[in-house]
């Protein structure tokens, strides 16, 4: 039989099934396919990718504030443009901040294209989108086009009493940052930071209680670091046989501890509950992977006002989203699956791959049912800020030996360094960000506002604005099904997330990669910020089960055809990888060798 299209019976059926399919299951991402972008005259427009929102929370306030509350995460999926197997891997993407939107790393590092200034759309030819599967997420709730309501319409004049803890003169020199452009706060030499520092020197020469007392908290080596840092240079040795012979005489190595290795003082136990309570301190007593990182068994403050305030927190959110967004590609669930970051991603990474690892664990122990298990494989990181307190004190010799810093301005960055260390490890969190704030302050002013981010810039910053532009033109946001949501900075973010800062997330990497998770960590070479002498820091703390492979690795050159990239050590899962000629945001500077590195990461 056949009907009046000159079909058969049987054609027509398939095509009424593949409709029904479609109104079922596909339509849901169908929805939120991506058409309409303002391409420049002459682009060949990308034939696929969709976006939209997926709500990850709802909750009702307490009665008479507002309605409803709703946080939303925003996501751009990019279909691999020319895979190489039929089932590429899953990368998701995520910027680091915290705040930071992962447009800037879609339009600037490794994404399908970029804007002009203008706001037209241009091709990129490489991509980690031509091979693999790019899933690109704005996170926490607020960053970017993702959104919570009602917001917290916060401006940075409500982050000022932030510092307010801080002596009146530091609080003034932090208050003093915002109001100038960077050419104009380079220019100033402040009264404020220079009496600061003195200060700060006077109390460090002639009051030896204050490193000592937090003495158990330290791990040897950092303490050794930190010992040849504090002084004036006439007054460096004396101090520093005091203080070893105060080590020797009250403190001792103490037995095995999974994953750190502390020293602590003659007579304490090693499952001392301050120990573990500190978040600096670990212990086998420790009730949760997430008591190693400082944060309470109790997780009703994970949100407040809608806003993530920690990484477990930030972990939660992004579980329900990949389950929704697993929910409406369900394809894609069984992937391998890969989360790639950099910066503050050495917070936000693991703790969402600590989560991750966490339900998928619990979904086997309780059911046995492991349909609804994240197939996570690994994680890359970019220079990365993990160990806030510890990589803060690389900073004053990585200037000197680049000439950034004279001798005596360096010995000043180490002593504001310090500052910053002793304020967060004696929990004071907020303190210690302020006073880490001010140490890149008086970086800027005193090198002339060189980039901390790739100091080959000289003072010249990266620019976003036109970012800001082009995302938010009407015909962007309709394309981005973003009509209702504007492209943006909700301070709100930062604002509830400035007490995990200077939290540390390094007890979470031995605990990934105990559990098998292939970890990279990755820096440009001329990153100041959080480049290879800081995280070099803690990478050579790190206790698990494959460090012994780690350590006996030769670190190898790594090269594209003749031309020398970088240096890479691998072993136990981890591998750390320099990327020369690059800053911070090293896929943007070096885009074929980073290409080669996430190419050898998933090894399809």
């Amino acid at each position: 039989m056949r009907c009046h299209l000159g079909i058969s019976a049987a054609q027509l059926a398939c095509i009424v099934v593949g409709l029904v399919l479609f109104a079922c299951g596909d339509s849901s991402y169908q929805a939120d396919r991506v058409s309409g972008l303002p391409y420049k005259d002459g682009e060949q427009p990308l034939h696929e990718s969709y976006a939209g929102h997926i709500t990850v929370r709802t909750w009702t306030p307490p009665q008479g504030q507002y309605d409803s509350g709703q946080a939303k995460l925003f996501y751009w999926y990019f279909p691999a443009i020319a895979p190489k197997t039929e089932q590429p891997p899953l990368l998701m993407w995520i910027q680091g901040g915290p705040g930071s939107s992962s447009m800037i790393g879609l339009f600037t590092e490794m994404g399908p294209f970029d804007l002009t200034d203008d706001g037209e759309f241009v091709r990129r030819n490489i991509t980690w989108a031509n091979e693999y599967d790019l899933l690109v997420v704005d996170q926490p709730a607020g960053t970017g086009f993702s959104s919570v309501t009602p917001q917290a319409n916060l401006t940075l004049d409500d982050l000022y009493p932030l510092a307010q803890q801080l002596p009146a003169h530091v609080a003034d020199a932090w208050r003093a940052k915002y109001p100038k452009s960077v050419d104009q706060y380079a220019s100033i030499q402040s009264p404020m930071t220079i009496e600061f520092i003195a200060d700060q020197a006077r109390e460090m020469l002639y009051n030896l209680t204050l490193p000592a007392e937090h003495w158990p908290l330290y791990k040897r080596p950092f303490l050794n670091k930190l010992v040849s840092s504090l002084g004036v240079r006439d007054t460096k040795i004396p101090r520093y046989l005091t203080m070893q012979w105060l080590a020797n005489s009250h403190f001792k190595v103490s037995g095995p501890i999974p994953s750190d290795g502390f020293v602590i003082p003659d007579g304490v136990d090693a499952d001392d509950p301050y120990l573990v309570n500190t978040g600096y301190g670990h212990s086998a007593n420790a009730k949760s992977i997430w008591e190693r990182i400082g944060l309470s068994s109790n997780e009703t403050g994970d949100f407040v006002d809608g806003y993530a305030t920690n990484m477990r927190a930030v972990g939660k959110d992004m579980w329900t989203f990949l389950q929704k967004f697993f929910g409406m590609r369900p394809e894609l669930r069984e992937r391998d699956f890969y989360i790639l970051s950099e910066s503050y991603g050495g917070k936000f990474v693991p703790g969402i791959a600590t989560y991750i690892k966490q339900k998928n664990e619990e979904l086997k122990a309780d059911s046995g049912d492991e349909e609804q298990a994240i197939a996570l494989r690994g994680i890359l990181i970019g220079n990365s800020l993990v160990h806030p307190a510890l990589q803060v004190l690389a900073h004053g010799g990585v200037g000197f030996a680049w000439g950034l810093l004279d001798a005596d301005q360096a010995d000043t960055v180490d002593l504001l360094a310090f500052k910053a260390a002793s304020y967060t490890l004696d929990g004071e969190l907020e303190k210690g960000n302020a006073m880490r704030l001010l140490l890149f302050d008086y970086y800027r002013n005193v090198t002339g506002g060189v980039n901390w981010y790739d100091i080959r810039k000289r003072n010249h910053q990266y620019k976003r604005t036109y970012l800001a532009h082009g995302l938010n033109q009407q015909v962007v946001r309709r394309a981005l099904h973003s009509d209702a949501i504007a492209y943006g900075q909700d301070w709100g973010v930062y604002y509830h997330l400035v007490k995990d800062i200077m939290r540390t997330t390094a007890p979470l990497f031995p605990h990934l990669l105990e559990r098998g998770l292939d970890v990279q960590l990755v820096q440009g070479q001329f990153d100041f910020r959080d480049g290879v002498a800081a995280n070099t820091l803690w990478i050579n703390e790190a206790q698990w089960g494959g460090r012994k492979q780690y350590v006996m690795a030769d670190r190898q050159h790594w090269s594209l055809g003749k031309e020398l990239a970088g240096f890479v050590r691998s072993g136990g899962n981890l591998t750390h990888r320099v990327i020369l000629n690059a800053g911070h945001m090293a896929p943007g500077d070096q885009p074929e060798a980073c290409q080669d590195m996430v190419d050898r990461f998933v090894r399809i």
